[in-house]
């Protein structure tokens, strides 16, 4: 009896121990909202929401759809220094309810953060935050060595976030982090689905991301999923914006019948605002499954045509600042391995995008 009154009383103290330390380490997080640190990814300051892509007064001049999509948080990513040992994030999501693109997506790429760290003077991936819900909370890294690094957190590719934090342990230093190593303007992507990042595993994994880490520069990432369709009000929405370089890749949620104006439209009022920025005009990607139905897949996009024309027509009018992507195969390859479903890119697909991409916009950042 004595024994086990001993063991009763052993097991009592070991608990409240273990509850005690438990209840110190937690008490010792210290929550830090992210919005106060450097987020990249934002081309207007808004106030209201400060996760939103487009400005409040956008709501009155586009479509619902699109001022839907524009709440999602896709392309933002916050950079940070800490020496913390332990990188904790609780994030509140704006929905539960998944479109129909998310349908083949992964969950921690819809609605997951991503986390990134600056070693030996690369980007190098480090954890995921896996979501369980409209609220939650994960410990990204643990373990971590007690010196100051580089962090970059990145946000959902198709959900809205209402707040997110990051936590530390008290006695850690965490602050904004200094300029990216190339320190210009960031280079806008207007487009589709597959820009906003359908179907890439996790947020880090969207090509202007990619792109983004490669070159070491900021992004804003305005892919819109079935509404890119390069709209007269978004054409002068994109205007009010002043990046090193705009990347328009907006052709897979176009019809034919008004590409050649509205594109038109769009070159026009990007060269009248801005007169020395590089404008870089994406092909659209080819549905990956026509090569056993058609005798040049490469080329039966009619859209493409239509962009390639507008293009020639307009190029000498541009001194040197309006590039052109073409596909030919090379933005997902011929393999079949790019894409999800015959249109929406894997992360196979993102990488080779980039591959294409990330050197035409090298050549237009030479150009300013």
């Amino acid at each position: 009896m004595n024994r086990l009154i001993f063991g009763l009383v052993f097991l009592t103290v070991i608990s409240s121990q273990t509850y005690a330390q438990s209840e110190r380490q937690a008490q010792s997080i210290r929550w830090h909202d992210l919005a106060e640190l450097n987020v990249e990814g934002r081309g207007w300051d808004n106030r209201d929401d400060f996760y939103c892509r487009f400005p409040a007064k956008a709501q009155a001049k586009v479509n619902g759809g699109l001022w839907r999509l524009a709440g999602h948080s896709t392309g933002m990513v916050a950079r940070f220094v800490t020496d913390a040992p332990e990188i904790k994030v609780r994030w509140k999501l704006k929905r539960s309810n998944a479109l129909p693109v998310e349908r083949i997506m992964a969950p921690t790429g819809v609605s997951g953060v991503d986390l990134y760290v600056r070693f030996n003077g690369k980007w190098r991936w480090l954890a995921i935050g896996i979501p369980t819900g409209m609220e939650n909370e994960s410990t990204l890294a643990s373990g971590l060595p007690r010196e100051k690094r580089e962090y970059a957190l990145y946000l959902p590719l198709y959900n809205g976030v209402t707040s997110v934090d990051l936590g530390v342990m008290e006695d850690a230093d965490l602050a904004k982090a200094p300029p990216r190593t190339r320190n210009i303007k960031p280079v806008v992507f207007y487009g589709s689905s597959i820009m906003q990042g359908a179907s890439a595993s996790r947020p880090g994994m969207a090509y202007p991301s990619l792109i983004g880490r490669r070159l070491d520069i900021p992004t804003i990432n305005l892919g819109f999923a079935g509404a890119g369709k390069c709209e007269h009000e978004v054409a002068d929405l994109l205007a009010e914006l002043d990046p090193q370089v705009y990347v328009i890749d907006c052709l897979p949620n176009m019809e034919p019948s008004y590409v050649d104006e509205r594109i038109r439209y769009l070159l026009k009022v990007l060269k009248e605002k801005h007169p020395n920025t590089p404008v870089i005009l994406v092909e659209n990607v080819v549905q990956q499954n026509l090569f056993i139905r058609l005798k040049n897949p490469a080329r039966a996009d009619e859209k493409s045509a239509i962009l390639k024309k507008v293009y020639e027509n307009v190029v000498s009018d541009w001194n040197g600042r309006l590039f052109y992507v073409e596909n030919d195969d090379r933005l997902y390859g011929d393999d079949g391995e790019a894409s999800v479903d015959g249109v929406h890119a894997t992360d196979v697909g993102f990488m080779r995008m980039a591959n294409v991409i990330n050197p035409i916009i090298e050549k237009a950042l030479d150009t300013r």
